[in-house]
């Protein structure tokens, strides 16, 4: 019961972390675009608004975090299209990061789902280096699919307006899709494939 829920704390911290990390990122971004910290609109460095309730919960049951995005008021298409690439990009750099560090072994880690360990409070490490990589490779996933606030709709914002304006009318349609997905477990599945290649 106890390495339950240790487990489930892990794998909250781990999400938060990343949701924390990817719109900090953006956030960061958008400032440079702009030259200055001035360019918003509302405090962008209350952290926690970054962190959904939703996300937390898909990312216990599905291991595909989302996060609450800053809403940008972007003008120009080139900025748009930075912020959807650096959302990419810091999710990547987790996944990738997270990777070599299981691959390296670190933390009394051998291969993934499998802890050399002696005692319960030696597990976090692994654990939560375990948790990282498959959130974020689920997280890169998800803002692969065609909706207005996920990163790949940012970058069709600034690619094509018109093209943004018909990702808007079929969101409701994608995001059934991207419900569909979650509950046949495929992007978590892919995850561990994917992870286990590379160890």
């Amino acid at each position: 019961m106890k390495t339950f829920f240790l487990e489930i704390v892990i794998c909250l911290t781990a999400a938060m972390s990343l949701m924390i990390f990817h719109e900090g990122v953006k956030l960061v971004v958008y400032a440079c675009c702009h030259r200055s910290v001035r360019c918003f609109k509302t405090s962008p460095w209350k952290i926690w608004r970054y962190i959904d309730p939703i996300g937390l919960i898909i990312a216990l049951t599905s291991y595909v975090p989302v996060s609450k995005p800053y809403f940008f008021r972007v003008r120009e298409r080139k900025i748009n299209i930075y912020l959807g690439v650096a959302g990419f990009l810091s999710l990547l750099s987790i996944l990738v990061s997270s990777v070599i560090v299981l691959r390296m072994g670190y933390g009394g880690l051998d291969g993934l789902d499998h802890l050399v360990i002696h005692h319960w409070w030696e597990s976090i490490v692994p654990i939560y280096v375990q948790y990282m990589a498959m959130l974020s490779f689920g997280m890169l996933v998800a803002n692969l699919f065609p909706v207005s606030i996920f990163d790949m709709g940012l970058i069709i914002a600034g690619m094509s307006p018109k093209m943004y304006l018909g990702i808007i009318k079929s969101d409701g349609m994608v995001k059934i899709i991207f419900v569909i997905v979650l509950l046949f477990d495929v992007i978590h599945y892919g995850a561990v494939r994917l992870i286990a290649l590379f160890l």
